[in-house]
């Protein structure tokens, strides 16, 4: 409470006014929201980098389904097969991982991984690093081919799987598990 003089003619004396806070944050306030904003900002920047790394993978899939499509018709057209080459292991980002064979199979005869800003790099496997292609999109295999990707620091796996009779280009995921010795639980046609 402050005490405030007051002259008048009728009263002289002091009276009680009741302490009014000044507008504004306590410090002990300014720690809370800060420790509160600090929490919040870690979360969602952790959880924006693992939708980011999800997005990376995925574009690497699809790019690769996509290539493999791209080379799946043109045996029919050159009248030849389309050699189709995995790089296998640790892949760093923007490098190759795959290439074909002639060069005229693909409008890009070499595939490379999705480059960023990251120095991240991929794992890749496969069940088989070498096969052709032949007219009526067929693979000179006797199995499928799967080929495995996933990404550092993320546990998550993609697969991209040709079926060896029709040529057939399936995508797979698995958020269980990064280790591409294993397979994806869930397919999709593309």
């Amino acid at each position: 409470m402050i005490v405030k003089s007051v002259h008048s003619c009728q009263h002289s004396g002091r009276e009680l006014i009741p302490f009014r806070r000044a507008n504004g944050f306590t410090t002990l306030e300014l720690v809370v929201i800060v420790a509160i904003l600090t929490i919040i900002a870690r979360i969602s920047i952790v959880e924006t980098r693992i939708a980011y790394d999800r997005d990376r993978i995925n574009q690497a899939s699809l790019l690769l389904a996509g290539w493999l499509q791209e080379i799946s018709s043109k045996p029919d057209v050159l009248g030849q097969s389309c050699a189709v080459t995995i790089t296998t292991g640790t892949v760093a980002s923007g490098a190759q991982v795959a290439s074909v064979s002639p060069t005229s199979c693909s409008s890009l005869p070499v595939l490379r991984l999705p480059g960023d800003f990251r120095s991240a790099s991929y794992s890749v496997g496969a069940t088989k690093t070498t096969w052709s292609f032949t007219e009526r999109n067929a693979i000179d295999s006797t199995g499928d081919v799967t080929v495995k990707f996933s990404l550092t620091g993320l546990t998550s796996l993609r697969c991209v799987r040709l079926n060896a009779i029709s040529g057939l280009v399936r995508l797979g995921s698995n958020n269980a598990t990064s280790d591409v010795s294993q397979t994806c639980s869930t397919w999709n046609d593309i």
